[in-house]
């Protein structure tokens, strides 16, 4: 298979906010677990671009935080890679750890997931929202 990406860089990420304006309200960097300076450095460049109307949030395979960054950064923070048998958020069992960033604390919710699929399975649903973020 080819790899038909590209680079996400400044560039891109400027035209991807102009192209889709204020129906844009958050971006959320997946993986980049190899360069974690690097998507601290794109989050601190969409939050002084957009002058913090949009939300950053990083899910990362890691299962802590990088010494070399800072969450202050990031208005949500998914850490823990993803393990079957433990499943994903909505799994008691989980290693994976969902937090909001909120005057330089990690506050963990990830429970909210378990809350809000446990609901959605009373009422027969299979989406769900996270009305606690």
């Amino acid at each position: 298979m080819e790899d038909k990406g590209e680079v996400l860089d400044e560039t891109v990420l400027t035209d991807l906010m102009k192209k889709y304006g204020k129906a844009i309200t958050c971006i959320c960097f997946m993986g980049g677990d190899a360069a974690p300076q690097e998507i601290e450095r794109l989050a601190v460049f969409v939050r002084s671009t957009t002058r913090n109307r949009i939300k950053i949030a990083w899910y990362s395979g890691r299962q802590n935080m990088p010494a070399t960054c800072s969450h202050r950064h990031f208005d949500y923070i998914k850490l823990g890679p993803y393990i079957e048998k433990l499943g994903g958020l909505n799994s008691a069992k989980t290693n994976q750890r969902f937090y909001r960033i909120k005057e330089d604390e990690m506050i963990d919710i990830s429970s909210c997931f378990r809350k809000a699929a446990a609901n959605s399975e009373e009422n027969g649903r299979e989406i769900f929202s996270i009305e606690y973020i």
